[in-house]
């Protein structure tokens, strides 16, 4: 079942294991703002974070799990860094469970796929057209 992002972000789940990801490019002309693929995290308070460390906009983040099932000192925000001052970022997609993760993940890699067809079908359109208009001045 996914869970609401915004109730981590509120300070609760704390302890909880869930699985998270996200895949966010909204430019297509550069890379992706975010690419977590579908893993295993902790939620944690942020007064665990590490010295050098902060999470703007949350009062949680999250920490993977390493194969014996231990935090990482890897550290997630619940959103990524496109907020703007009151506004915070997209916000990670959170499940209770691995298999309705993968589906979701596997649904935006889709939906970015279709975009690049689109946008591969587009370059193609145009130079077929440039090509046609240079086949119609030969003399």
């Amino acid at each position: 079942m996914r869970i609401d992002t915004k109730k981590i972000m509120g300070g609760q789940l704390v302890g909880d294991i869930v699985w998270i990801c996200h895949y966010h490019r909204p430019d297509m002309q550069k890379k992706a703002l975010r690419n977590v693929p579908p893993t295993k995290v902790i939620v944690r308070d942020n007064s665990e974070l590490p010295k050098n460390k902060r999470v703007y906009y949350s009062k949680n983040h999250f920490s993977p799990l390493n194969k014996s099932g231990d935090p990482t000192a890897k550290v997630i925000s619940p959103v990524d860094n496109t907020g703007y001052r009151s506004r915070s970022g997209s916000m990670l997609y959170v499940f209770d469970n691995e298999a309705e993760c993968i589906a979701e993940w596997n649904k935006q890699l889709f939906n970015h796929i279709e975009v690049i067809d689109e946008l591969i079908a587009g370059a193609a359109k145009h130079w077929q057209d440039e090509k046609d208009k240079l086949e119609l001045d030969l003399a």
